[in-house]
């Protein structure tokens, strides 16, 4: 009797563990993957281990209507994480109404070393990319960084390109290093499309170098088309700091041609520590181009510039 005894209880501890691993897989599938998605139309829901990921399924029409992207963990994205634009049919992919970004707990990072944007928003309207937990309260817990400090072209941590409108970010810690003096960690592109890169905001982040060894040519950076300026961008309450090259010239908002209409106000810009350049070179906190093509319109009010952290304190 004791050894039949002994034989079951064996036996019930082996389908106890069994049923655990497979309780264990099935939340690793879902629930605690690095990145999850809903979505109000076509699959309900996807899971992937990193935003490219769930650009990609958005992107062939897998995920339609609504869709939320919640990053659960870290993620390293390998190459270029980017949306293009929806379609105007709900038969066509992609198609959304909105997409909205955030992290789901404290001290999440995407990061990669890419020498091009490492978020591409081409052509994508009504993006939210929100830092702060389940995008409520005030902490910025989400920090996206390009660490790449090549001169390729295009290299940034953020890149709004063809027409990419009327988005957000917001309440994150955006980082980056690149040296292509024509884009910035922050980046306003050019359009192969009809209106430019318009009203699209950057709002309550934190702006800086991914590392202070590596520093950026601009923090952010905006380059338009030809009779297709970038209209309206705003620019606001925002801290952009130790951002200068110590060597190279470089700025804090670079507006350059074929662009209109800015509100840059409440930016803080500062260094952390005593700043001593190594060059005889020209250093600009905010710069608006006179270059032919670059409109009227800019509001530029209330920012704070000096100190060693924001508002000039």
């Amino acid at each position: 009797m004791m050894l039949q005894f002994t034989s079951q209880v064996q036996k019930s501890l082996t389908y106890a563990r069994y049923a655990m691993v497979i309780i264990l897989l099935f939340l690793v599938k879902t629930g605690f993957s690095q990145v999850t998605l809903t979505a109000t139309s076509g699959t309900a829901t996807g899971s992937f281990s990193t935003l490219k990921g769930a650009f990609d399924a958005i992107n062939t029409g897998t995920h339609k209507g609504v869709i939320v992207i919640k990053i659960n963990n870290n993620t390293t994205e390998t190459v270029s994480a980017s949306l293009t634009a929806s379609a105007s049919a709900s038969t066509s992919a992609p198609y959304y109404t909105s997409v909205t970004i955030y992290p789901t707990t404290t001290g999440l990072s995407i990061t990669g070393a890419l020498a091009t944007p490492l978020i591409n928003l081409n052509g994508a309207d009504n993006v939210t990319i929100d830092g702060r937990v389940n995008a409520t309260g005030t902490t910025k817990s989400l920090t996206i960084t390009n660490t790449s400090a090549v001169n390729t072209a295009g290299t940034s941590t953020i890149r709004f390109i063809g027409d990419a409108s009327n988005n957000t970010v917001q309440y994150c810690t955006l980082k980056g290093s690149s040296t292509d003096a024509a884009a910035g960690i922050v980046f306003f592109s050019t359009t192969t499309g009809t209106t430019g890169n318009d009203n699209n905001t950057i709002d309550n982040n934190d702006i800086t170098c991914a590392a202070d060894g590596s520093r950026p040519l601009n923090a952010v950076y905006a380059l338009g088309t030809t009779a297709k300026n970038n209209d309206n961008n705003t620019i606001s309450n925002n801290n952009i700091y130790n951002f200068l090259s110590k060597a190279t010239a470089s700025q804090g908002i670079n507006i350059g041609s074929n662009n209109s209409g800015y509100t840059i106000s409440g930016n803080s810009f500062y260094e952390t520590a005593s700043f001593t350049a190594s060059a005889a070179v020209n250093y600009n906190v905010i710069l608006i181009s006179a270059a032919t093509g670059t409109g009227n319109g800019f509001t530029v009010s209330g920012n704070y510039i000096g100190g060693n952290t924001a508002l000039c304190a």
